[in-house]
Formats: structure tokens, sequence, C-alpha cells
């Protein structure tokens, strides 16, 4: 097929099947509205070409490029483009499903209203890109490299990210659900208000990080270093951080509740009106740190270290503190209040009515 059957077929909204482009040039050219099936565009160049509302179905654009292309309203379904150039290319509004994209270069590409679903993008470059309002869902992201790219209201789902590259990379209102994220350095990095509840995070490198308002709800940061983190307003419910270092972090309003953190060093760590309701932190560290107006209720805190560290109203009514350390610490406490705790451990099921009452 010629390039300009290509074009009439398009034009008066005739499918194009089995056609034969390789080597093709079809830079600058603007397809609308056409359906392409089963054809191969393999090395063939479509640098600055303007396409809307494209669907392109199990075909075959390996080593072809795109470099500074606009997709808008475009489909790639079941389609192959392996070692691809895509380079500062535009995609608004766009799907790519099923398809094999590894090895392709998406350097400075922007991303907005975009959803990847079940892709390959194995070793795939998205150094400096830009994706807002957009989607990776259940994609194959090994070895991926996100240096220095800005993602903004965007999901990650079921990846797993241990060994792709994040230097540099910044994230803003981001979801990573069901990521595996551990072992991995993300010092520094900017994760502001992401969601990385249910997340593997074991060993992970977030110490300098920026976490401000995420949510860790049920993730796993099991020997994980947090230190000097700034994380206010965050939120770590029935999170695992055994044995985590969060040394001199900010966790002002963080909510621990239920959280396990037996054996977590947060010495020096800001936690001004954070929660740990029923958390466990058996033998953790809490030196120096300043505990303003923390509430500690029902916490299990037997054997920790409080030295030095600054209260102020906090809260430890029925908190277990058994063998834990108070000594030079500054400022006062809330112990337990009897009828509180009486009051907390009435059920009204269990109540017999007077004189068989209903």
């Amino acid at each position: 097929m010629s390039i300009d059957l290509l074009l009439q077929s398009i034009a008066h909204k005739v499918p194009v099947r089995e056609a034969s482009l390789d080597g093709q040039t079809l830079s600058g050219l603007s397809l609308t509205d056409g359906v392409v099936l089963s054809s191969s565009f393999r090395n063939s160049h479509f640098t600055r070409a303007h396409l809307t509302g494209m669907t392109f179905q199990a075909c075959d654009f390996s080593g072809a490029s795109f470099a500074d292309a606009c997709f808008e309203r475009c489909i790639f379904a079941g389609c192959r483009a392996g070692g691809s150039d895509w380079r500062r290319t535009r995609f608004t509004q766009s799907t790519l499903m099923s398809s094999d994209i590894r090895h392709s270069d998406f350097t400075e590409t922007r991303f907005s209203q975009t959803t990847a679903m079940r892709c390959t993008l194995a070793y795939t470059l998205l150094c400096g890109a830009t994706l807002s309002q957009s989607a990776l869902m259940d994609c194959e992201l090994a070895g991926l490299v996100l240096d220095n790219a800005r993602l903004t209201n965007v999901a990650i789902t079921q990846a797993d990210l241990r060994s792709a590259q994040l230097t540099g990379l910044r994230c803003d209102t981001i979801l990573f659900s069901e990521c595996d994220l551990s072992e991995r350095d993300l010092s520094g990095l900017t994760l502001a208000r992401a969601n990385l509840s249910g997340a593997n995070l074991n060993g992970t490198n977030l110490s300098g990080a920026d976490l401000s308002g995420s949510v860790l709800a049920g993730a796993s940061l099991a020997g994980a270093d947090l230190s000097r983190a700034t994380a206010p307003n965050t939120v770590f419910v029935r999170a695992n951080l055994r044995a985590a270092r969060l040394r001199n972090a900010d966790l002002t309003q963080c909510i621990f509740e239920e959280a396990r953190l037996d054996g977590c060093d947060l010495s020096g760590a800001q936690l001004g009106t954070s929660v740990f309701t029923r958390a466990s932190a058996k033998s953790a560290v809490f030196a120096r740190a300043d505990m303003s107006y923390a509430l500690m209720h029902h916490a299990k805190v037997d054997g920790g270290d409080f030295s030095g560290s600054r209260f102020l109203r906090t809260d430890f009514h029925c908190a277990s503190t058994k063998g834990s350390l108070f000594a030079t610490g500054r400022g006062g406490t809330l112990q337990t209040v009897p009828e509180r705790a009486v009051a907390e451990l009435y059920d009204a099921s269990r109540v017999i009515p007077l004189n068989g009452a209903s």
C-alpha cells in the first residue's frame, strides 16, 4: 500500500488492513479518525505528525520514530513498538493497551489523561517526562528509567519497581498501589501526597524524602530508613515499621494507629499531636523526641526509651509502659483515667436486662 492510498482510506473512513509501509516517511502528516489493523510500519518516520482519534490494532511500529509528534484521543491496542523513538511526543486522552514498547525512548514526552494498561515498558526511557492525570496499570516496568520525571495525579498499580531508576523523580498526588519498591534508594525524592497503601517498602532508603500528607496505610516498611524525612500529616495506619529508622524525622500530626513499631528508632523525631492508638512499639526508641500532645492510648511501649523526650500533655491513657525509661524527660504527661478505662470496656450486648425486661 502506498502512503497516498493510506491517506485516502483514512479520509473516507475506510479501515486499513494489512498494509506494509516499512521504512516509509510520514513525517508531518495529519491523520484523523482512522482505523488501521494488522499493518506494519517498521522503521517508519512519523516525526512531527499530528494524529487525532486514530486507532491502531495489532500493528508493528518496531524501530519507528515519533519524535515531536502529537497524539490526541488515539488508541494503540496489541501493537509492537520495541526500540521506537517517542522523544518530546505529546499524548492527550490516549490509551495504550496490551502493547510491547520495550527499550523505547520517551525522553521529555508529555502524557496528559493517558493510560497504559498491561503494556510492556521494560527498559524504556522516561527521563524528564511529564505525566499528569495518567496511569500505568499492571504494566511490566523492569528497568524503567524515570530520572528527573515529574508525576502529578498519576496512578501506578501492581508494578515491580525494584529495578526502576528514579533519580530526581518528583511526585505530587500519586498512587503506588500494591507496588514493590523494597530495598530501593529513594532518598531525597519528592513523594508529597503519595498513596503508598499496601506497598512493599521493606529496607527502602527514604531518608530525607518528602512524604508530606502521604498515605502508607497497611504498607510494609520493615527495616526502612526514614531518617530526616519530611512527613507531616502522613497516615501510617496498620503499617509495619518494625526496626525502621525515623531519626530526626518530621512526623507532626501523623497517624500510627494500630501500626507495628517494635524496635523502631524515633529518636529526635517531631511527633507533636501524633496518634499511636493501639500501636505496638515495644523496645522502640523515642529519646529526645518532641511528643507534645501525642496520643498513646492503649499503645504497647514496653521497654521503650523516652529519655530526654519533651512531653506536653502527652496522653498515655491505658498504655503499657512496663520497663520503659523516662529519665530526664521534660514536661508533663497524662496517665490512665480509671473511669474512662471502665467505660471503654462497656459492651451493651453483654448487659443482662433488669427483671428480665427485653
